[in-house]
């Protein structure tokens, strides 16, 4: 019966051991886990990027180009395109917008394009101007607005009519 009993007694301290070292692992993953998966990165707000979309301010067709008229009392027409750039709540720097055209003329030996190279965000707003020339009625004057610190861009299609 002592026998018995030594042997019961044992068996709970190899019970109450293994449950010790059992919680001493499990506490020693959760203290490892927690000190590696954290770092400062994960402590700051990751922002959205800024967001951008064009009015061409004209009227659209069905196919979603814009169609703009050119004057025929002037070489070219000057029409104004806007924009909204959204996300800027977190983003400091002046916001810089760079246009780019399809469509170029020449003049006095320069190649032009027609429109702007840049212009900046103001409030959320940015605008950009165009003008195209009378030889390019029937082309598609394809705008493209990029913010290259943050990788946006957005295209619009205006047929030059």
């Amino acid at each position: 019966m002592e026998k018995y009993i030594r042997l019961l007694i044992m068996k709970q301290f190899d019970s109450i051991n293994f449950l010790l070292k059992f919680a001493l692992v499990l506490y020693s993953l959760m203290l490892v886990g927690t000190l590696t998966s954290c770092s400062e990165d994960d402590d700051l707000i990751n922002p959205l990027p800024p967001t951008l979309e064009l009015d061409g301010r004209l009227p659209m067709d069905s196919n979603g180009y814009y169609r703009l008229e050119l004057n025929d009392s002037s070489n070219q027409t000057i029409h104004t395109i806007s924009g909204t750039v959204g996300n800027t709540l977190y983003w400091d720097e002046p916001m810089k917008v760079e246009w780019e055209s399809n469509l170029y003329w020449n003049f006095d030996d320069n190649i032009v394009s027609v429109t702007n190279c840049c212009s900046y965000v103001t409030d959320g707003e940015v605008m950009n101007v165009i003008a195209p020339v009378q030889t390019m009625v029937g082309d598609t004057l394809i705008l493209t607005g990029t913010i290259r610190e943050h990788l946006v861009s957005k295209t619009i299609n205006i047929v030059l009519e």
